[in-house]
C-alpha cells in the first residue's frame, strides 16, 4: 500500500514539473498520458519531431504519435473522462484532440495494427478512429480496432456500437458483432469465440478446485500473466 501512494505521488510531481517548465507543456497542450507501458515504445513528439522512449506516467499533447514494437504495448489514458485505449505490438496511432470547455473531441488516426478502446459513457462523448481504410464513430463503448497493412479494417464490438464507415458504404455495427472493411465494402457477422482477440497486458486467469470426495471444499487458484 505504501509504494502504491508513492507511486501516485511521484506522478503528480511529474504531471506539475512538466507544467510549470516554461515552453514546454501547458495545461491546454495535454491531452493524455501513458498508463501502461510493456516491451519496446516510442513517442515521436509533434511538437519537436523528436523520437522519445515511453515512460509510465508520459504527457501526451495534440499530434503525437504512439508506435510499439515487437512483443510491446501501451496505454493511453485521456486526461478529460479517463477513457483508456491500447495498443498491441506493431502499432502506429496518431493522437489528436480539441478541447471543448472541459471535455475533449477526441480524434485518433490508426495507421496499422490493433488498439482496444475502453470509452467512458458521458454526455456529449465524441471519438473517431480513422484508418487508410475506414472511419470508427463512437458514442460510448468497448470495442477492438485493427488495420492491416493490405486496406483492411476489423472491428469488434463488446459493448453497445460503434458505426464504421468507408467510402461508399456504412454500417452500424452492434455488440457481439464483428465488421470487415474493405474499400467501398462492409460485411458484418456475429464474433466467434476462435476470432477474439486477447488484449496485451496484465491479466489475471482464476482456476476453481474442487476435491473429488468432498464437493464443499472449492478452492480458487488466482495466477497473473502478461500478454505481450
Amino acid at each position: 500500500m505504501k509504494s502504491k501512494k508513492i507511486s501516485c505521488v511521484s506522478f503528480v510531481l511529474i504531471s506539475c514539473f512538466f507544467l510549470l517548465m516554461p515552453g514546454i507543456l501547458s495545461a491546454d497542450d495535454i491531452i493524455a498520458y501513458i498508463g501502461e507501458v510493456g516491451g519496446e515504445v516510442s513517442i515521436i513528439r509533434a511538437s519537436e519531431g523528436k523520437t522519445v522512449s515511453a515512460a509510465l506516467g508520459m504527457l501526451l499533447s495534440p499530434g503525437d504519435v504512439v508506435k510499439t514494437g515487437e512483443e510491446s504495448y501501451a496505454s493511453i489514458v485521456f486526461q478529460d473522462d479517463g477513457s483508456r485505449v491500447k495498443l498491441d505490438e506493431g502499432s502506429q496511432l496518431t493522437l489528436n484532440a480539441t478541447r471543448q470547455q472541459k471535455k475533449l473531441s477526441k480524434r485518433m488516426f490508426l495507421e496499422t495494427g490493433k488498439i482496444w478502446a475502453r470509452i467512458s459513457k458521458r454526455r456529449g462523448t465524441d471519438v473517431e478512429v480513422k484508418t487508410p481504410t475506414s472511419v470508427a464513430s463512437v458514442k460510448g463503448t468497448k470495442f477492438a480496432l485493427e488495420e492491416k497493412e493490405w486496406g483492411e479494417t476489423n472491428l469488434w464490438v463488446f459493448e453497445d456500437f460503434v458505426l464504421l464507415s468507408v467510402e461508399g458504404d456504412e454500417a452500424v455495427i452492434n455488440e457481439g458483432q464483428k465488421g470487415r472493411a474493405t474499400k467501398g465494402k462492409i460485411d458484418v457477422e456475429d464474433i466467434v469465440k476462435e476470432d477474439l482477440p486477447v488484449e496485451p497486458g496484465k491479466h489475471e486467469l482464476i482456476i476453481y478446485l474442487k476435491r473429488e470426495d468432498d464437493s464443499s471444499m472449492l478452492k480458487e487458484l488466482h495466477i497473473e500473466y502478461e500478454k505481450k
